[in-house]
């Protein structure tokens, strides 16, 4: 079964890029939620508002949503052969992660005992939606996610974080925020046939 990644920075478009993919594809394409957010609207804490920020709350959050992340992602790929599907999305991937841990790629490798080149080929493809962050950075807003915690300039580093944890996939796409939401969708839309035909 094909996996791929459509990951981006805060504030990329990936809600509504993921809703305009299922009326497209339909029963072809089963979808992995994001984990973070999952989490965060189930009881995890919610720094803010349960507890304070710290290293060590980012620390355990990352662990939880690596572990519950691979088990969605493996559980979804079985879903997906049940139903006869042909490619599963995964909003966010396993490397999301090394952008949000202190010390990037290499310590959350080493952390959760990951091997890259497995990881990476895992998926058939990443797409990287650019923020708004970066590309149109006073469209930014912290208002289609109500778990989003960003500032702007927050958002605009996790973005180069993400770019730099991925961009060395060989089907790795970056599509900038400068397209519209609608060019932006039609270029995921062309990228995923290429993938499942």
């Amino acid at each position: 079964m094909k996996r791929i990644v459509l990951t981006g920075g805060p504030c990329a478009g990936k809600t509504t890029t993921l809703n305009k993919l299922r009326c497209e594809f339909g029963a072809r394409i089963v979808v992995v939620p994001e984990t973070a957010t999952m989490l965060l609207s189930s009881g995890f804490p919610v720094p803010g508002e349960d507890i304070r920020w710290s290293l060590e709350w980012q620390n355990e959050f990352q662990s939880a949503i690596f572990s519950v992340q691979k088990s969605m992602e493996n559980i979804y790929t079985l879903l997906a052969q049940e139903k006869g599907a042909s490619l599963v999305i995964c909003d966010r991937g396993l490397l999301d992660g090394a952008a949000y841990t202190q010390g990037g790629l290499k310590a959350f490798c080493r952390i959760h005992n990951v091997d890259l080149a497995a990881v990476l080929a895992r998926y058939k493809a990443v797409i990287h939606l650019e923020s708004l962050a970066v590309g149109r950075p006073e469209l930014y807003s912290k208002a289609s996610n109500e778990k989003r915690m960003e500032s702007l300039e927050e958002a605009q580093k996790l973005e180069f974080a993400i770019r730099m944890v991925w961009n060395k996939h060989p089907n790795y796409h970056l599509i900038n925020s400068e397209n519209t939401m609608t060019e932006k969708i039609i270029k995921v839309i062309d990228i995923i046939k290429t993938v499942i035909f």
